[in-house]
């Protein structure tokens, strides 16, 4: 492909999609050397550049009062930005009380959106990946006191189902706190029922099981490293070092592994080659957080495979039916456990 002569920037929220985008840049016989590469981290302090074509990928991460000075600093033709989602209505963080805007109203001065297409699109219309989706239906175990509790003076252990219980019953009584610390103690206990739903040493050993139970290659999602960590050593983290996640990411790709696990670092944009199984420990409520887990299951003309844990009477409930709320084309197939599911699969 000839040169156009155009100066192009590619914002990413990471450098290391440079990578990424190199190779699909051969892959597709485009430009190897005009194209520049820069994370927000490091473009917001630019004053004064030029640029034909700025790429914002996963644009939603330069929403910030710091990021989007980038736009505002420098001089851009067009704008073309990416992202699965963007909470529209998040307030952007200011140092001033009395400043408040959203991300939604940033990005209409940015790079107001001008097409949507979503997962349900993308499975009728067949440029996604076709993806069976199996529900595994968890339980509290109720029998093995494996939670620890109290204080330092006092600890003692309790099931599951008790620990799960009491911390949802501090969240509803957070419900009706007094107006001033309503929110904070709001924020607090909601976090302690969610990192025990992320924990769960039962969920630990289920995954285990299924995953032993899986043919081809597979990547874990969780919302807790130490769970991950506790099924498979080999998790992609913030806490390696580059070097230990490259290592990773290249033994994947050279099939010296055929599973690997990451939180948030493999979500966005991630090129994994020959992916047939995606498991999602444990997750939020957000949509987002979802496409960006199964898009990692690039189409190669075979169905994938998604397995979604739901722990029954607690939170996670709610959240798997708002992350599906506006999801209706995918096939999904619920299963009574991990025994089950690996039935079905048969």
């Amino acid at each position: 492909m000839e040169s156009s002569g155009a100066k192009i920037l590619f914002l990413a929220e990471v450098t290391d999609r440079e990578r990424e985008l190199r190779i699909e840049q051969e892959k597709w016989g485009g430009p190897t050397s005009e194209i520049e590469f820069a994370c927000y981290q490091s473009a917001y302090k630019w004053v004064g550049k030029k640029y034909d074509l700025v790429i914002a990928d996963e644009i939603h991460d330069s929403l910030t009062k710091e990021y989007s000075k980038f736009y505002a600093n420098n001089q851009v033709k067009h704008i073309i930005g990416l992202s699965a989602t963007v909470d529209a209505h998040a307030e952007v963080e200011t140092e001033d009380p009395d400043e408040y805007f959203t991300k939604g109203e940033l990005l209409k001065e940015i790079a107001p959106v001008c097409f949507t297409y979503g997962l349900d699109e993308g499975q009728k219309d067949g440029t996604s990946r076709k993806l069976d989706v199996y529900v595994i239906n968890h339980k509290l175990d109720m029998h093995n006191k494996n939670i620890e509790a109290g204080n330092a003076k006092k600890r003692f252990y309790q099931t599951e189902w008790g620990a799960y219980n009491y911390k949802d019953a501090q969240f509803r009584k957070a419900l009706f706190a007094p107006d001033a610390i309503r929110q904070f103690r709001i924020r607090v206990t909601s976090a302690a029922r969610a990192k025990l739903l992320y924990n769960l040493p039962s969920k630990v050993k289920a995954v285990k099981e299924l995953v032993e139970g899986l043919t081809g290659r597979t990547i874990i999602f969780g919302n807790s490293l130490e769970a991950l960590e506790r099924v498979t050593p080999d998790v992609i983290s913030s806490r390696n070092t580059d070097k230990i996640n490259e290592q990773i990411r290249n033994d994947f790709e050279d099939k010296k592994l055929n599973l690997i696990a990451a939180f948030k670092k493999l979500k966005q944009g991630a090129n994994l080659s020959d992916l047939d199984n995606c498991v999602i420990m444990s997750y939020y409520s957000k949509e987002k957080d979802l496409i960006q887990r199964i898009g990692r299951l690039r189409d190669n003309g075979e169905i994938g495979r998604i397995f979604i844990f739901v722990t029954f009477g607690s939170q996670e409930v709610k959240w798997f039916d708002s992350m599906f709320e506006n999801v209706d084309s995918l096939n999904m197939i619920n299963c009574n456990g991990v025994a089950d599911c690996l039935k079905k699969l048969s």
